[in-house]
């Protein structure tokens, strides 16, 4: 089943251990763990706003690391084409 676009809001984290460090290019981050592969990720406080924000609007939510991101749009390529990027 794929998301419906006006009701979806996914937010991609770094995967640790790729990132040792939280990255430089993001604000404040704690690790978490991926909710669709247990392994570490690293949210950050904006990404975490961003998601609170959304729970609260009643969006679905897909919260994931790059690696499982990755492994969701080969799966759902068709889906992932026609995503609108918003950098936060």
């Amino acid at each position: 089943m794929t998301p419906n676009f006006d009701d979806t809001i996914m937010i991609i984290c770094p995967p640790y251990p790729q990132w040792k460090e939280q990255p430089k290019d993001q604000s404040l981050c704690t690790l978490r763990d991926c909710p669709k592969c247990d392994g570490k990720m690293w949210l950050s406080e904006k990404k975490k706003g961003f998601l609170m924000f959304s729970a609260f609007l009643t969006k679905n939510i897909i919260l994931c690391c790059y690696k499982c991101a990755e492994k969701m749009a080969l799966e759902n390529g068709e889906w992932f084409r026609n995503l609108k990027k918003t950098d936060i």
